[in-house]
């Protein structure tokens, strides 16, 4: 069966945000282990969107983000961006290091931030896997400091064009009393989408 993702039904949406809340949540407890603090977040806004409209929802093609980029692969193929605005990445740095006013683009702070993503990435993609029942491994991260047009051109040349959709995840965390605003999308090729919706469909129905 073929989805027409424009179509997901509230079923789907209700489905994937569960499943979304869940994987976040796991991820929230291993950032705050890391971080040393207590993280809060808001429950993530769940968003299906065109590829096409994906810059545009995340901010706009010539914001400046922190970004951090994994390869899915296992039994399903894509990739993982976390996209941060440059007050969210300092903010994490700034905590990680004592330090004011961070330098995004230190090697030790690029590095912070690249671990902040895999954890996040890494947390959620197996609480993903676990109840979808699909094998998703995230790569190593790699850290990219750019316009956010320009990172989604890179995963587009990357993935050979091979991917229509992505869903996207709005969170607000809440570090030492200051907001960190950041999102993580999700790109999967037609057919790992697919695979997950079926098995979507499997779990809740």
């Amino acid at each position: 069966m073929i989805y027409d993702v424009s179509k997901l039904t509230e079923f789907h949406y209700s489905a994937l945000k569960e499943i979304s809340n869940i994987g976040i949540g796991n991820a929230v407890t291993s950032l705050a282990m890391m971080l040393g603090s207590e993280v809060k977040i808001m429950t993530p806004d769940l968003k299906v969107a065109k590829i096409e409209e994906v810059t545009e929802a995340s901010g706009g093609a010539d914001k400046l983000v922190s970004g951090v980029l994994m390869e899915l692969s296992g039994g399903v193929n894509g990739y993982m961006v976390m996209l941060l605005p440059l007050e969210s990445a300092k903010l994490i740095c700034n905590i990680m290091t004592k330090q004011q006013n961070s330098n995004i683009n230190d090697p030790m702070n690029e590095s912070l931030i690249s671990e902040v993503g895999h954890i996040l990435g890494s947390a959620y993609m197996t609480a993903f896997s676990d109840l979808l029942k699909v094998d998703a491994f995230a790569s190593a991260p790699f850290h990219i400091y750019d316009m956010i047009g320009a990172i989604m051109d890179n995963i587009l040349i990357q993935m050979s064009q091979e991917v229509e959709h992505a869903i996207i995840l709005n969170t607000l965390f809440t570090l030492k009393g200051n907001d960190m605003h950041g999102k993580l999308l999700t790109l999967f090729d037609p057919t790992s989408l697919e695979l997950i919706l079926e098995q979507v469909n499997a779990l809740f129905h």
